[in-house]
């Protein structure tokens, strides 16, 4: 087992807690109650259990790799419900008969759950668009007009608007 996750979130705590003894090194709290970044090596641990553990210093990023396909068997219970909605493009919002956010109204579909569907969603949407040089430019001219418009509205509204 390898135990990954951000600086501080408490990694070596845990594993003092599976030895039963503090080998770890640990850190105090900060004043806002998170941890302080202690591991600065990988350590492969014996734990009395018999297993092993990797402790590993504190991840700055963690990204994922997959497409559409991937996410859609994690939250088999949203694809489904999509499959529900009245209309193939439903985007889950504020369509009508939407039946994704009908069983958020209704409480049987958990809102953390959703709101972690949407963002693993939009990581995936930005992972394509790092891999798709043709997405890229596409979202790189849709910036740009969206810049130039602004600048046309700014200057109509401001004739002094330089």
């Amino acid at each position: 087992m390898a135990l990954l996750g951000s600086s501080g979130v408490g990694k070596s705590t845990l594993i003092n807690r599976l030895l039963g003894e503090e080998r770890q090194a640990t850190g105090e709290l900060r004043e806002d109650g998170r941890g302080r970044h202690i591991t600065s090596t990988r350590e492969l641990l014996f734990l009395p259990t018999g297993g092993l553990v990797i402790d590993n210093p504190g991840m700055r990023e963690l990204q994922m790799w997959g497409d559409e396909e991937a996410l859609k068997g994690g939250f088999e219970d949203i694809e489904a419900l999509a499959g529900q909605c009245r209309f193939r493009d439903c985007m889950h919002e504020k369509e009508l008969g939407c039946a994704v956010q009908e069983a958020l109204f209704e409480g049987r579909l958990d809102s953390g759950r959703y709101r972690n569907y949407l963002k693993m969603q939009r990581e995936l949407r930005f992972l394509a668009r790092r891999q798709d040089q043709r997405l890229r430019q596409e979202e790189k001219a849709k910036w740009k007009k969206i810049t130039q418009w602004q600048k046309a509205r700014e200057k109509a509204r401001r004739p002094d608007y330089a």
